[in-house]
């Protein structure tokens, strides 16, 4: 009774309004589905639900019929330090910001698989892909103000991304698969406080130093403006020996409709993509006692305008908004997953993984970057799933990202020559930025 009540557009009523608060690996998830999730994320060779499509589509073959249900408390702590500011002004913006408006967030996932006949699977997956957020009641950039400009608010920005994934796929005989998603992604974005970098003039409409933006009026404080796009990921799987799986998966860079309300913040007038990402992983089940995995995965966050640009075409002239402008300066990342289940009774399931990556910022890139602090490096995950028997099973994890902090090197432009006004000076010094997360989550899953 109770699964034939459960019903899709239901479902997505209660996912659809929920979106990710900020993510892991840049603005990534660390991983899909609890499982995963517990085991450091690995999914591209180790299908345990059909959270699998939003790493390797191939994985949906083979967990059958059934349904996931998830939700993730997830608390990030994000802060920032700035030191050897002087202004011209004789202001500073030296001190240590606390970004933490929001501190506790929860995030939802569902999935659906059924098998259409013995070699054919069809599903959905409905999951956060990463997002960005951070609330400064005591805003980093206001120091920045040139007179005459209103007073910045708060400095706050909010990205959260959205992703709708009807996949099928196909078994190729008794060990391969194949597999594709269509991804609907749905984004929005609002940004507050950022007046300093959305000047017309210094004193205000004077022609000593021209506007800071393609469009000063639609930097900040625009409201939520969102957007949405078409995608797809592929994927392969296949076990060459019993026991050992293999796995690759990957989505190509999707383009977004552009913030229009944003379009003199970002780079491209509003233009904020989702960036390519492939990854690989390997796998081996002994008696289905012992799992072990390992996973690698590649994000090219540099071939996103907006997001790969560095801030110092703005130091020379470069408007925010121009077609190849300024950005949050980050670097394309790999990520490194090791996952671990161990089954000590038939009906239990223990798990633990790890991952690391180097991340996505550079120190000379912190300064805007206060906003988007994606500093963390380590994942350290514990989990474990029961089997409540009758198709149903209970899973629970846990994810500690101890605090990983960028310090500045050249990330505050200072006076060159006789340029002593923005955007060529805002006083030097360096700017810290630094994050760590906490993360609990619980799912149910039902096979029919």
């Amino acid at each position: 009774m109770i699964r034939a009540r459960l019903r899709f557009p239901l479902a997505l009523s209660l996912l659809l309004p929920a979106l990710p608060a900020l993510a892991t690996n840049g603005y990534f998830a660390h991983g899909y589905g609890n499982n995963s999730k517990a085991q450091g994320g690995v999914a591209f060779a180790l299908p345990q639900d059909t959270l699998v499509v939003a790493s390797n589509p191939a994985g949906l073959a083979l967990v059958g019929d059934r349904l996931d249900l998830g939700v993730d408390w997830f608390t990030p702590r994000r802060a920032a330090t700035i030191k050897g500011n002087q202004l011209i002004t004789g202001g500073s913006a030296d001190g240590d910001y606390d970004g933490n408006g929001r501190k506790n967030f929860f995030i939802p996932e569902f999935g659906y698989s059924r098998r259409i006949d013995d070699i054919f699977t069809a599903g959905i997956a409905i999951y956060g892909n990463g997002g960005l957020n951070t609330e400064y009641a005591n805003n980093p950039f206001a120091a920045f103000a040139l007179p005459g400009d209103p007073k910045p608010d708060d400095a706050s920005v909010d990205l959260s991304q959205l992703f709708v994934a009807p996949t099928l796929a196909l078994k190729l005989g008794a060990r391969q698969s194949v597999g594709i998603s269509l991804n609907f992604v749905y984004q929005r974005f609002k940004a507050t406080g950022l007046q300093p970098f959305a000047t017309k003039g210094f004193p205000a409409g004077a022609p000593l130093i021209g506007p800071f933006s393609t469009e000063p009026d639609r930097v900040t404080n625009q409201e939520y403006d969102q957007s949405t796009g078409w995608g797809f990921r592929v994927g392969y799987l296949a076990e060459p020996i019993k026991g050992l799986t293999i796995g690759v998966g990957g989505s190509p860079k999707i383009h977004m409709q552009r913030f229009s309300r944003y379009s003199g913040l970002f780079a491209g007038h509003g233009a904020f993509d989702i960036p390519a990402n492939f990854g690989g992983g390997i796998s081996y089940r002994w008696r289905d006692r012992l799992v072990i995995s390992s996973d690698i995965q590649r994000i090219y966050y540099s071939d996103v305008a907006s997001v790969g640009n560095p801030l110092q075409p703005f130091t020379q002239g470069v408007k925010l908004g121009a077609d190849d402008g300024p950005g949050f300066g980050w670097q394309d990342i790999t990520v490194y997953k090791a996952g671990l289940g161990l089954r000590p009774v038939k009906w239990l399931l223990l798990e633990t993984g790890y991952s690391y990556t180097r991340g996505p910022i550079r120190s000379d890139q912190t300064l805007f970057n206060i906003l988007a602090p994606g500093t963390i490096n380590r994942h350290y995950t514990f989990g474990a799933l029961a089997d409540l028997g009758n198709g149903y099973s209970l899973s629970a994890y846990y994810l500690w990202a101890p605090e990983s902090t960028v310090h500045g090197q050249g990330s505050i432009p200072g006076r060159q020559g006789l340029n002593v006004l923005p955007p060529q000076n805002f006083g030097g010094g360096e700017a810290d930025i630094r994050l760590k997360e906490r993360a609990l989550g619980i799912a149910l899953g039902i096979a029919f």
